[in-house]
C-alpha cells in the first residue's frame, strides 16, 4: 500500500500529549483554528477561492497529536464543489503565476497557505509581539529575493517579501485558536513538507503569550458603556471566530471581542469574512443569559456585514 505523502500540518507536541490524546474540546478549537486560517492565506494568495466553501480534509495521527493535510488536498476541495472548482483553481493558479509563482498548481496553493502559517509563527517569535508591522533598519539580500527584518536584540530574520507583504495586513489573532492549547507541557508546532525537505516552526508556553490576546474584561467593568441597549449601530472591526452551535460571530472592536448575532438566517453565508476587516450594521444587545438588561459586555445583532476594502497597497517599509 502506498505511503500517504502530506503537504504540512500542526501538532501538539510533549509529555502531557505523548500517547495522542488531548481534551476533544482543544482538538475541536485546534482543527476549527486551523481551518480557518488556511482559508485566510488561501484567501490572500488566491482571492478567487475566497468565497468557496470547499472541503479542506485533515488526518489525525497519534504520537504527538497531529493534525496533516494530505496530497490529495486539491481532489477533495475539487469533488465538495463539482465542475464550477476546475475553473476557480486554474484562475487561481494564473492569478498565482502573475505575481512570480511559476507553475503553480492546486497543492501548491495549499502548501503555500501553509507556509504562510508557519511564516507568521516564526516572524512573531523573532519579533515578540505580532502586532508590529513596521520595519525600520530593513536587510535587502536580492539575490534571492528576501527581507531582513531586525528585531529588539538586533538578530535579522530574512523573509520572502511576498510573505512579508501578506504579514503585514494578517490578523494578529489568527494563531490565536491553535496557540490556546499551549501549555508547560505541550508545544505548537507547526511544519510544511515539500518532497524530502521538512520546515517547521516550534512555539512553546515562553511564548504563547505573544499570539493570544486577553479578551476577559474586570468582573466589575462595564464594557463600552455608551453602546446602550437597543441603539442602532454601525461599527467597523474584524471578524474574529465563528460558532455554528450558537449561530454567532466573534467581532474584534477597539481589542475586544463582542459576540455577534445575524439578525435573520444563519452565520455560513458569512463565513468567508473571518479574518476580514468589515463595517457591521445593526443593534447593540445588553440582555445577560436570564434575559435581564445587566449584561456588562454588550452583544450585536447585525443585519449586514460589509468587508472595508482598501484599494491602496500597504507600503511596509516608506511609513
Amino acid at each position: 500500500m502506498k505511503e500517504e505523502m502530506y503537504l504540512g500540518y500542526i501538532k501538539y507536541d510533549g509529555p502531557l500529549v505523548e500517547d495522542g490524546l488531548m481534551d476533544a474540546r482543544k482538538q475541536a478549537q485546534a482543527l476549527m483554528g486551523f481551518d480557518s486560517a488556511v482559508r485566510y492565506f488561501i484567501g490572500k494568495m488566491a482571492p478567487e477561492l475566497q468565497s468557496l466553501d470547499f472541503e479542506i480534509p485533515v488526518r489525525i495521527r497519534k504520537g504527538s497529536w497531529e493534525a496533516l493535510i494530505p496530497e490529495t488536498v486539491a481532489g477533495w476541495a475539487q469533488a465538495g464543489l463539482g465542475v464550477v472548482a476546475t475553473a476557480y483553481f486554474t484562475k487561481a493558479a494564473q492569478k498565482m503565476a502573475e505575481k512570480d509563482f511559476s507553475d503553480f498548481g492546486f497543492k501548491d496553493i495549499f502548501r503555500a497557505s501553509l507556509d504562510g502559517l508557519k511564516w507568521f509563527a516564526r516572524i512573531g517569535k523573532h519579533m515578540g509581539d505580532v502586532s508590529i508591522r513596521k520595519f525600520s533598519d530593513v536587510r535587502f539580500d536580492s539575490s534571492n529575493g528576501l527581507i531582513g527584518i531586525v528585531n529588539a536584540k538586533g538578530e535579522i530574520l530574512y523573509v520572502p517579501k511576498h510573505i512579508l507583504d501578506i504579514y503585514s495586513q494578517c490578523p494578529a489573532n489568527i494563531l490565536e485558536k491553535i496557540a490556546a492549547n499551549i501549555t508547560k507541557g505541550r508545544d505548537l508546532v507547526i511544519g510544511s513538507i515539500e518532497g524530502e525537505n521538512l520546515d517547521e516552526v516550534t512555539i512553546d508556553s515562553s511564548e504563547k503569550h505573544i499570539f493570544c490576546q486577553d479578551e476577559e474584561v474586570e468582573e466589575d467593568e462595564i464594557l463600552f458603556p455608551e453602546l446602550e441597549h437597543g441603539a442602532e449601530v454601525v461599527l467597523e472591526g474584524e471578524i474574529t471566530r465563528e460558532n455554528k452551535t450558537s449561530n454567532s460571530m466573534g467581532f474584534k472592536y477597539n481589542d475586544h471581542i463582542l459576540t455577534s448575532y445575524p439578525e435573520n438566517g444563519s452565520i455560513v453565508r458569512y463565513k468567508h469574512l473571518i479574518f476580514s476587516l468589515v463595517r457591521l450594521y445593526g443593534r447593540v444587545s445588553r440582555l445577560d443569559e436570564k434575559g435581564r438588561l445587566n449584561a456588562r459586555r454588550p452583544k450585536l445583532i447585525f443585519r449586514h456585514l460589509e468587508e472595508i476594502r482598501s484599494d491602496e497597497t500597504y507600503d511596509l517599509f516608506n511609513q
